[in-house]
């Protein structure tokens, strides 16, 4: 029997009490109340992956069902559950509190405490998703959260990967868990050992205390955990199979092959110089494939910040025809066409908010943007959530989109009372997945870039249905030390195999370019592109550009690190990136500015043993140099050396299996 069908048979079988989530409902535990309701259990086979479980529990007295929907994929030793509560009776129900939708044991196998892995969340610093390893011991717990923007929103906010991601590999002995809670807004862990060699895991929804009103129906977080036994690496990798097989966004029924992208707001140039812009790649030779209009092509900018993101009206003195010309020079030059947006801004001067003021709700501020007030769309509203979709599925059509590129934070309403508290973030959160699969199920090849604030809503059911080409706002002044791209990838590469990474034009070498080699890759600059061309080197640009995509394919296999995480400018950082299916692969690996270490030795993970690979480094002269052979086993067991003598440096290798 495998670990999953295990782990099933105790969790989700018809006897058991020991249920893989918790709640408190009128003062009792679920685990005391569920074994004396009504209890149906249902198995169906989806295909050849996939096993349906479908528990239920009635409370004849309350008229509480409770519903726990499992998925179990039998290819990967992981199960997936998502738990939702119905009031079927007349009356309210009592209060439901301390939701917990991950409430699990995991057993140390008789091995000293345990590890928990996980990562910072994007707060806009340099060490943004840093991995960290924290023991967990008897005395010694573990609490994690992401309470969202620290702001002085007066309304209720908040994301999911802030402080930490909702991301964690809990380890001990030989073998661990990787679990996560898919909820897009505030949640909060705790990891506590218990006697008997156990780690209770408990992660849910933040400030959750309410009765549910007749008909009225709550779901929890979407939860998925992966059971693996040996090295921890390896487990990761599995993580990320699964979650690129059934966890990843497929814009017309294809998966997410790459972008290419630029980058420049809109407020910078008029439409011909946008499109002259666009022009300038093409008539260079820079592979560009997707061209990115963000901030300040709507509205007018100089009345404020809030007027410009509120208002999907393009700015008439830049674009005194609409997006449509650019977005069809766009396309033409081949290119897709990328625009930002921030559907739930509301201005009462402009658009939406002059047009239906019943739907401005409450303002609020943010120090970040001085005295400019905010007003927001609430997704809250089924009402309002269908204007949102059918309008700005129209705002992405009449313009030509390609990449909606979403930025913001959804707030919703303060709740009705005491007993409420948190009906308002579940409704939220609800309707901000309606929202995307409305835009989706609209225009089933359209590409969402989850930028929200730079990476703070990243969890499993926002990666379902975005890429994040933006990982972090600390990118914002596009000449930033390459050290965070890497550290974003190190970190982020564990979690989620789908995400972009940025590459500062004016830093352009070797450095900055191979730190953002990744799934996605942006090239930016930091102000207007004709302030900034001077003395660029567009061959160097173009080696580099041609360079990333003929790699790019291996950052969607196995990941894995060469080097510890680390942010010292005094270190190497070194990865691999892995398709076994292909039989081929890179090693990045970069030498940082006060590294006094030239030269370094990997062992090469992952490969066939018996196979014979060529490996070549892209920076010598192959008409020269003939490339290296070695067998797997040699490059697994006595590795490869790399050296670099300038510093900052970075080293490319690329592999390929033979025969």
């Amino acid at each position: 029997m495998s670990v999953t069908r295990a782990w099933i048979e105790e969790h989700l079988g018809a006897g058991t009490r020991d249920r893989p989530f918790s709640f408190t409902y009128g003062g009792s535990r679920s685990a005391d109340l569920l074994p004396g309701w009504r209890t149906t259990v249902d198995r169906e086979d989806l295909d050849a992956g996939r096993v349906r479980h479908l528990l239920t529990w009635r409370d004849l007295r309350t008229g509480l069902v409770v519903r726990c929907e499992a998925i179990e994929y039998t290819a990967y030793d992981a199960v997936e559950w998502i738990t939702y509560c119905r009031n079927e009776g007349d009356v309210d129900t009592p209060i439901i509190e301390d939701f917990k939708p991950i409430d699990m044991v995991v057993d140390s196998g008789g091995s000293d405490g345990f590890r928990v892995y996980h990562s910072r969340g994007s707060d806009s610093k340099v060490n943004d998703y840093e991995l960290l390893c924290e023991p967990v011991s008897k005395g010694s717990p573990l609490g994690l959260h992401s309470h969202g923007v620290k702001t002085c929103m007066e309304g209720p906010s908040g994301s999911p990967s802030v402080e930490y991601m909702p991301f964690f590999n809990v380890a001990a002995g030989g073998g661990g868990i990787i679990a996560t809670c898919g909820w897009s807004g505030p949640w909060v862990g705790a990891f506590t050992c218990e006697d008997g060699g156990l780690l209770r895991m408990r992660i849910g929804m933040d400030r959750i205390h309410l009765a549910l009103r007749p008909g009225e129906e709550i779901r929890g977080a979407r939860n998925l955990v992966l059971f693996w036994e040996g090295d921890r690496i390896d487990g990761h990798n599995q993580w990320r199979r699964l979650l690129l097989e059934y966890y990843s966004p497929r814009p017309g029924g294809k998966p997410f092959a790459g972008l290419l992208t630029s980058a420049v707001w809109g407020a910078w140039m008029n439409c011909d110089d946008h499109i002259a812009e666009a022009q300038w790649w093409v008539e260079n030779d820079l592979p560009l494939e997707c061209y990115w209009v963000d901030a300040g092509w709507g509205g007018d900018i100089d009345k404020s910040w809030v007027n410009q993101q509120s208002d999907r009206v393009p700015n008439r003195r830049l674009f005194p025809d609409g997006m449509r010309p650019l977005a069809d020079a766009v396309h033409e030059l081949g290119m897709k066409f990328l625009l930002w947006l921030v559907p739930e801004s509301l201005d009462p001067e402009v658009e939406i908010g002059l047009e239906h003021p019943e739907w401005l709700g409450e303002p609020f501020t943010d120090p970040a943007y001085g005295d400019n007030v905010f007003y927001w769309l609430d997704h809250c509203d089924s009402e309002v959530n269908a204007f949102m979709i059918d309008y700005f599925s129209g705002v992405a059509r009449e313009h030509g989109v390609d990449v909606f590129r979403q930025d913001g934070t959804p707030t919703w309403p303060v709740e009705e009372g005491p007993d409420r508290e948190g009906i308002n973030q579940i409704r939220c959160v609800e309707g901000c997945y309606a929202f995307w699969d409305g835009l989706l199920e609209k225009d089933p090849k359209l590409m969402i870039d989850n930028c929200a604030t730079g990476g703070r809503r990243l969890d499993i059911e926002t990666i379902k249905r975005s890429v994040a080409l933006w990982r972090s706002d600390c990118q914002a002044n596009m000449d930033f030390d390459p050290i965070t791209s890497q550290t974003f990838t190190y970190g982020l590469s564990h979690w989620i195999p789908l995400h972009g990474a940025v590459a500062p034009l004016v830093r352009m070498g070797a450095y900055a370019m191979r730190s953002a080699y990744a799934p996605a890759m942006m090239v930016g600059w930091p102000g207007k592109p004709a302030d900034c061309k001077e003395g660029l080197d567009v061959d160097m640009l173009q080696r580099f550009m041609k360079e990333y995509l003929s790699v790019r394919e291996c950052f969607f296999g196995d990941f894995y690190p060469l080097t510890p995480c680390n942010l010292g400018q005094d270190q190497w950082m070194a990865w691999q990136f892995d398709r076994p299916d292909k039989g081929i692969g890179v090693v990045q690996a970069f030498r940082r500015s006060e590294c006094a270490d030239e030269s370094v030795s990997f062992k090469i993970r992952g490969l066939d043993a018996d196979a014979c690979y060529t490996i070549i480094d892209v920076d010598v002269d192959v008409d020269v140099d003939e490339p290296w052979q070695a067998t797997g086993r040699v490059l697994m067991e006595e590795g490869v050396g790399i050296t670099l003598t300038t510093r900052p440096d970075a080293a490319l290798l690329v592999y390929r299996r033979q025969g």
